[in-house]
């Protein structure tokens, strides 16, 4: 009731010095500079560095020892730092270029730099070690980085595949078949077994062939031995007419071939004198085959035998009258007549013979007329005849 009363102190709080600096530093080269700090910029704290400062913080550009003596009214201590040049990582990976020969092939890395305890590594498959190991096809690279700067290096790793075996067993091939090898090899060349270099080859005809594949991760040669084999059967004439006497050699000879005929021949080729269908069979690596031909063999002087005379009187012999041939009729035509020019027998076969008779009855001892027309083939032309004449019918 009497009044009011105030009064005020101020309290300032000191704390014993702390160190706070760093026990290393490092400088960059190239006229770089840093500050260290020993505490803060008060009048209740009280500085003496070695080189004599009084401040709270100096300026440092040389690689050496720096000591501070910090105190106040709560106590003292002193605090050092280690100034060290540091200079900026390097790296090299080895070749640019670098060759695997297959897929199995890697390489061992170590870029550690002793000399940058601090330093940082990052790999292009996102490793963080300073080695690594290397296998992948392409660019590898890896960046190392410290706070004076950063450095890097890349190496190219091309996987080439070693030479392969491009030929199998040793083969045959038939007629017109071919083996066609088209080849691929990464940077690679060929030489064939007649100089040629191009990576495609085609072989048709026997033989030995090897090609020399060659690149920076070997050389290897191959080998093929090759038989080139035919089948083609023909027996070199169609159906054919012969002249009595005369051979006639059918040859279907066939690399390493076997042969069968229907005569029961087994040679590859057989001789022909008589008339009939000749066949065979041919068989090799390549296949069967078959073909036939029918000879036919003829008088060429005179293929028909006309008889003059015949006596039907059933004694068994020349009872029957007929033209004998000895050739290829495409035609015949007999008329017979007697003396007043009655047809008594007309034919179209040149086998179907006249026994004498007319409408069954036996014809008399006479001279009767004959008119023939007919045609022969040689299998290529036709020749038209006709032929009148005499017959003597006689008992």
């Amino acid at each position: 009731m009497c009044g009011t009363g105030s009064d005020t102190i101020n309290a300032t709080f000191i704390y014993p010095p702390a160190p706070v600096l760093p026990t290393l530093l490092y400088l960059c080269p190239g006229g770089n500079q840093d500050t260290l700090i020993a505490g803060p910029n008060s009048a209740n704290y009280y500085y003496q560095w070695a080189g004599g400062e009084t401040t709270n913080s100096i300026i440092v550009n040389q690689p050496g020892s720096y000591f501070v003596q910090i105190y106040n009214q709560c106590g003292s201590l002193n605090s050092y730092c280690n100034v060290s040049n540091l200079f900026p990582p390097f790296v090299q990976l080895g070749a640019d270029d670098t060759i695997f020969c297959g897929n199995s092939q890697e390489i061992f890395v170590n870029t550690f730099i002793p000399t940058c305890p601090d330093c940082l590594y990052l790999w292009q498959d996102g490793s963080s070690f300073p080695f690594n190991t290397l296998s992948q096809e392409g660019a590898n690279w890896v960046i190392i980085s410290n706070e004076c700067g950063t450095a890097s290096d890349t190496m190219n790793i091309n996987i080439l595949p070693y030479p392969f075996y491009v030929f199998g067993n040793d083969t045959t091939i038939c007629n017109d078949q071919k083996l066609t090898y088209n080849l691929s090899l990464e940077d690679g060349d060929f030489l064939w077994q007649d100089g040629s270099t191009d990576s495609t080859y085609t072989i048709d005809t026997t033989g030995i062939y090897y090609v020399t594949q060659h690149n920076f991760c070997a050389s290897l040669t191959d080998t093929i031995k090759v038989k080139k084999l035919t089948l083609q059967l023909y027996l070199g004439i169609t159906d054919t007419l012969l002249c009595r006497g005369e051979k006639l050699l059918l040859d279907v000879t066939q690399p390493e071939g076997v042969y069968q005929w229907n005569t029961g021949s087994t040679d590859s080729n057989i001789e022909i004198n008589t008339e009939g269908k000749y066949s065979v069979t041919v068989s090799n690596y390549c296949g069967i085959l078959e073909d036939e031909v029918q000879v036919y063999y003829q008088n060429c002087d005179a293929c028909l035998h006309i008889p003059t005379a015949f006596s039907p009187n059933q004694d068994g012999h020349n009872d029957r009258y007929r033209i004998l041939h000895d050739c290829i009729l495409t035609n015949f035509e007999l008329h017979i007549f007697n003396r007043w020019g009655q047809e008594v027998f007309s034919s179209v076969n040149p086998d179907l013979p006249w026994d004498g008779k007319f409408q069954g009855v036996d014809q008399p001892i006479d001279v009767y007329v004959y008119e023939l027309n007919y045609s022969k083939s040689d299998l290529v032309n036709t020749i038209s005849e006709y032929l009148k004449g005499n017959i003597t019918l006689v008992r």
